[in-house]
C-alpha cells in the first residue's frame, strides 16, 4: 500500500471556487493511475481524517490527464457540467 495526497479543485469560471485534500491509501501507484486512465469510480476514506469520497464522479468525464512517477493531473467534469481539477501526489 502507498499513499497518496489527493486535492480537488472546484472550479467556476477558470477560478478555484473551493478546494479540499485528503490522504488516501492505495494499493500501488500504477493502479491508482490507472484508475483515472480507464475512468474506474473506486470509493475511498481517508487514512488522516474521517473525509469519504470517490476517486472519480460516475458518469464524469476526464480531460487533460497528465501523470509522471508521482504526479497526476487532471479535469474533471461531473455528469452536470461542474468542473473540478484534481491534483494528486505520491507520498
Amino acid at each position: 500500500m502507498v499513499k497518496v495526497i489527493k486535492t480537488n479543485l472546484s472550479m467556476v469560471d477558470n477560478h478555484i471556487h473551493d478546494f479540499q485534500s485528503r490522504v488516501i491509501e492505495v494499493s500501488s501507484w500504477e493502479d491508482f493511475k490507472n484508475e483515472f486512465i480507464n475512468n474506474v469510480s473506486v470509493p475511498r476514506k481517508a487514512c488522516i481524517g474521517g473525509m469519504f469520497g470517490t476517486t472519480i464522479p460516475q458518469s464524469a468525464s476526464i480531460e487533460n490527464i497528465v501523470y509522471r512517477d508521482n504526479i497526476l493531473k487532471c479535469d474533471i467534469y461531473s455528469y452536470s457540467g461542474e468542473h473540478t481539477k484534481k491534483i494528486c501526489y505520491l507520498v
